[in-house]
Formats: structure tokens, sequence, C-alpha cells
């Protein structure tokens, strides 16, 4: 045969029960039902995604067009690439002024300042100083502060003669949920805060100035339809504050910028932005207006829920990860945190990677080139339309509730976003989620000077507030990072750190799997190990307690020397030494179990086990407070 021969060979496609037979043959025979999973958001994901009706339907449509779940612009990122959204900070004025016209020399092409900085008294005039405001956008989230820094954008606009392009914005909804308030009277407050809005317009016709941010809601825990379904809710009261103003609708919903978290859920991140455009698009509808007004802008940003303290060098891969996930799924603005984020503080090198990874996603990737390269993926596809449906469906819910502010008032929303946040500290306890270099994977090592936990503010002034309940914003680590700190607290007090024995029964081969698995759950939570030579005998076990003399020691072996030695082990050392307690590696048989729990073994600790509560019983037992 020769090669253009070869190249005319076409083979037969198998079909879906071909591949479920080939499969189950791999998984020697057990159901293929074994490879779903399940996600937070209640969708199933399957092993394998192939073309259905609906997802050639979605390819079918083009970017640049109605509903715009591929794209608002028909060329996606060749003529208009994401803009580098990286706010620079100082402690003075000046110094923030400097430090972002150096970052315009390494690729940033947005000023962007934290609200903190005008919050705490910068003057904008000092802030813009010798930066090009006709030629370069802006973006900052004020945070309550739009009203009261009006003046100061406006003289800034008007030194410079020019219109401010880009984002000056905030999001009054998200502002008391942070706040834990919100105003008596509503309906004064955002017929004052529209007449801001249209100042605003007075210097700069194009100029975004209100934002969704939906990323309170995701790093309060919120799963992609939440997050999804309560954007659009805010979204619409303010359409709807407009319209009670006399706003026409497309004066709103143009000035409206959505911001999203982007997580390390890959390809549930993509869905969210493509499902979030596709909905909004729909709304038009609604509200008798053309499409071409309810073209979603996205600023997405970086998750905090699923940052670390520890290990944070793994933050560089996350927010790769998420960065490209962001890209992938179609945005204007991206915001990159620092490595450094979750501890409060930022230096030039974690600043520099960040804003580098913006320039390798654009230049090394070729992504700039592709229009909506998930487009034909019948993964996301259908994971596109699954959210759309189950998003859509949340937001009429809310909708028939009366509203998202009626949702805030009863504390509808700050529940349900709260059970979402507490299935995902359950699955990191039990490490059903893998938090690298936290509850997998720790690194003994790895110390933190001067944590700053995770703080979030609102600069918003409520006149008459009425309490609300505030949504928590807490990474889901915090919990392992917070016992692992009373450890090094021990440790600076007492000198060493809180040890445990590990009694290793027979040899190497034996007893290595269990006591790494031991040493990697107790690292988790700065508990330092201490390991015995493989031990042959009884004898040998209590000679290794008495010479080391730990409050806690855990059995070590395989299943076959646990049968042969564990019972009469534990029975021998808690006679010598009943104040010990005694635990084992690995779940066993329940007969073997009531057996160990007689001998006095005081519990088993396998992969099952809740990892935190483990940790804190272990505290405990060891003195640490």
């Amino acid at each position: 045969m020769e090669l253009k021969d070869v190249k005319n060979i076409t083979f037969p496609k198998p079909s879906l029960e071909e591949w479920k037979e080939a499969a189950e043959v791999s998984l020697k025979g057990k159901s293929i039902e074994k490879l779903k999973t399940n996600t937070y958001e209640g969708i199933t994901l399957y092993p394998l995604y192939t073309e259905t009706a609906d997802s050639t339907a979605n390819v079918a449509e083009l970017p640049g067009f109605f509903p715009y779940t591929r794209g608002t612009f028909p060329t996606g990122y060749y003529e208009k690439p994401w803009l580098v959204v990286q706010p620079v900070s100082g402690v003075t004025a000046e110094e923030a002024n400097e430090k972002m016209k150096v970052s315009f020399k390494r690729g940033q092409n947005v000023v962007a300042y934290p609200a903190s900085l005008l919050a705490k008294g910068a003057r904008a005039e000092k802030l813009f100083k010798d930066i090009p405001l006709r030629e370069i956008p802006v973006f900052i989230d004020l945070k309550g502060k739009q009203k009261g820094l009006f003046p100061q954008f406006k003289a800034v606009a008007e030194s410079q003669n020019a219109q401010l392009t880009g984002v000056v914005a905030e999001d009054p909804i998200a502002e008391w949920l942070i706040g834990g308030q919100l105003p008596e009277d509503t309906d004064h407050y955002f017929a004052d805060w529209l007449k801001t809005i249209q100042d605003y317009q007075k210097v700069g016709r194009d100029l975004k100035t209100v934002l969704i941010n939906t990323a309170v809601y995701h790093n309060g825990g919120a799963n992609a339809v939440q997050e999804i379904a309560y954007g659009l809710s805010a979204a619409v009261q303010y359409l709807l504050e407009g319209q009670k103003q006399g706003l026409s609708i497309s004066s709103v919903s143009e000035r409206i910028v959505f911001s999203f978290a982007v997580d390390s859920n890959y390809f549930m991140s993509i869905a969210k932005l493509r499902a979030a455009r596709r909905l909004w698009a729909g709304l038009a509808e609604a509200f008798d207006t053309a499409p071409d007004h309810f073209k979603m802008a996205i600023h997405a940003v970086t998750s905090e829920l699923t940052e670390t303290l520890y290990d944070q060098h793994v933050n560089i891969l996350r927010t790769t990860n998420q960065a490209f996930a962001a890209a992938i799924g179609g945005i204007q603005y991206l915001q990159i945190h620092p490595f450094t984020h979750p501890t409060g503080e930022s230096d030039d090198f974690s600043e520099r990677i960040a804003r580098n990874t913006h320039l390798i996603l654009k230049e090394e990737t070729n992504i700039t080139t592709v229009v909506d390269p998930a487009g034909g993926s019948w993964y996301v596809e259908q994971l596109t339309d699954e959210l759309a449906e189950k998003a859509w469906a949340k937001f009429l819910e809310i909708d028939e509730a009366g509203g998202i502010l009626e949702l805030i008032k009863q504390g509808t929303l700050q529940k349900d976003i709260a059970e979402v946040y507490l299935g995902r500290v359950q699955n990191a306890a039990f490490r059903k989620d893998s938090i690298i270099g936290t509850n997998v994977y720790p690194n003994p090592a790895d110390k933190i000077k001067t944590p700053t936990l995770d703080k979030h503010v609102s600069y918003m002034k409520v006149e008459k507030p009425v309490g609300i309940t505030p949504i928590a914003l807490e990474r889901v680590s915090i919990q392992f990072e917070q016992i692992r700190l009373r450890s090094e607290s021990y440790k600076e007090i007492n000198g060493t750190a809180p040890t445990i024995g590990l009694i290793n029964l027979k040899n190497l081969k034996s007893y290595k799997p269990r006591a790494d698995f031991v040493k990697s759950l107790a690292a988790a939570g700065g508990i330092e190990t201490v390991g015995s030579k493989g031990c042959q005998t009884i004898q040998e076990a209590v000679d290794y307690v008495a010479s080391t003399n730990f409050p806690i020691y855990c059995i070590c072996g395989s299943d076959d020397d646990y049968a042969e030695l564990a019972p009469i082990t534990i029975k021998e050392i808690k006679k010598q030494f009943p104040e010990i307690n005694i635990y084992l590696a690995g779940k066993q048989q329940e007969e073997l179990e009531i057996t160990l729990s007689e001998a006095g073994m005081k519990d088993s600790i396998h992969v099952k086990t809740n990892v935190i509560a483990i940790l804190l019983e272990l505290l405990h037992e060891l003195g640490v407070n």
C-alpha cells in the first residue's frame, strides 16, 4: 500500500454502545455509571460526550451574533484582546502612580487601583498624573465611594480634556451584603445613585458605571448556577430602578459590566461565562429591547475561594488555570490575583508573575487567533446548555420570590450560599476535593510569618441602615490553615512541634504506604510524626513507646500484620501505658475493628476520615489550644 492510499483510508465510527462495552471491559466488569460525577451545581458529568441535536444547533451560532454564547465580537480577541486589569497600590498616591506607569511598560494596559487607596484619601489627580486617559481605559470598583469621588474624576477628565473609558463602577447590592446592612428606603437610595450614574456619563459617554459583582457570591461559596442567577437578578433590579426614574432600559443596560470569578473547575468556568452571556441577551426580549443593548461585558477575576496561605506558589498554578478558562470562555477584562493575595499583601515579584500570566496566555497560546476555541466541544456545549437551563430556573425562582432584595432581607440568599460553602468545606475535610499543599501534599517546612486573614471591606455609608445577614467570605482552606497555625504557635511557645509516634509493623514494604498516609494527614495540621523501625515483635513496639513517650501513637502496617499483631500489641501497650491514645491506620473489617477497640484502640484513621475532625481531636489530646 502506498502513502496516497493510506490518506484515503476511512475508519468506521463506533457507536456509543460499542464504546460503553469497551469501557466496561477496561473497568473489569464494573458499570460505566461508576465514571459519572456530580457537581455543586447539581449537574451530572458523564465520561464521554458526543454530538446531540442541541449541541449541533449551538455550534451553528456565530460569534458576535445573538444570543452571544460564542462571544460578543465576531472576531473574538483578534482585534480586541482582553484588557489586563492588575490593580496597583502604594503607601501614597505618588508611589502608586509611579508603579502604575512602570506597569504600563511591562504589559498593563488599564489604569487599575484598589478602592482602598481612594477611600484612605489618595487624590485622583495624583493617581492619574501623567497618565493619558484619552488613550488608556480605567477599571476601578469604587465599593461604595462612587458618589463621593465623582468630583475628583470629573476634575481629572476636565484637566486632560478627555472622555473616560473603561469601568468606574460599584455594585450596591454586593456592598450591602459585605457590610451586613442596607438602606431602610432603597427606593430613595437607588434614585440618588442613578443620578450619580448619569453624572459619570458626562465625563465618559461609553464609561461602564454599574457593576454586577457576582464574585462576591462565588467567594461566599456559591456554585455557578447561583452566581449567574444572582448576578442576573441584581442586574434586573438595577434596570427596574432605572425605569422608575424614567431612564430607558438601554441607557442602563449599556452601563453594566459583570464581574465573574473563575475557579479551578476549568470547564465549568468556561461554560459559566458562555451561559451567562446567553441568558443576559435573552432578557432583551423581556424588556422589549434590541439584543444589541444586552451584549454582556465581562470582567473575570481569579477565585479567592480557592486560594491558600500555605504553599503559596501553588496559587500561581491555580490562577493560571483559572485565567486560561476565563480567556477561553470569552471576556473583556481579566484580573489575576498575585499568588500572595490571601496574605493581604503583594510585592513586585508576585505582581509581575500575575501580570506576565496575561502575556504568556496572549502571546504563547495563540488563543487570540482563534474565535471561541471551546465552540464545538460537545462537553462544553452540553455543559453550557445545562448550566443555562438551571440558572434560568433559579432566576425565575428569585423573581417569583419578589426579587433579589427580598431574598437578601429574608436571609434566604445567604443561607443558600452558605449551604454550598459547607458542602465544599466538607468535601475538603474528607479530601474528596484536593487542595494541593493544604489538605494533600502539605509541605511541613512551609511557614507563614505574619498571616493576614482575608478581610473584605465595603466603603459604602448607609443612611438609616437595616441589618441583614452579611455574606460570609472565607476561603475553603481556612479551617486547615487555622489548625496548622495553632500547631506553629505551640511550637514557638514550647520549642517543639506537636508530635505523634508511628508504630510501624514488620517490613518497610508493609508499613510504608499507611505510614506515609498518616504522616501527610498529620502534616496538614502542623503535627510532626516520628516513626519506629519495623517492629517484628510486640516487645519491640512496647520498647519504642517506652523510649519515645508520646501522648499519641498510630499503628501502621498491612492488613495481615494487623490481624496477627495489632490487637495484642495495643493491649500490651495500654496495659503498661494506660494514658496513651492509640490509633490505627486504615479501616478494617467490622469484626477486627471491634477486637481492636476492645484491646484499647481509640479509633482508626483512613481515607474516609474527616481530616479536620481528626486533626482537632489529635491537637486536643496533645494539649494544643
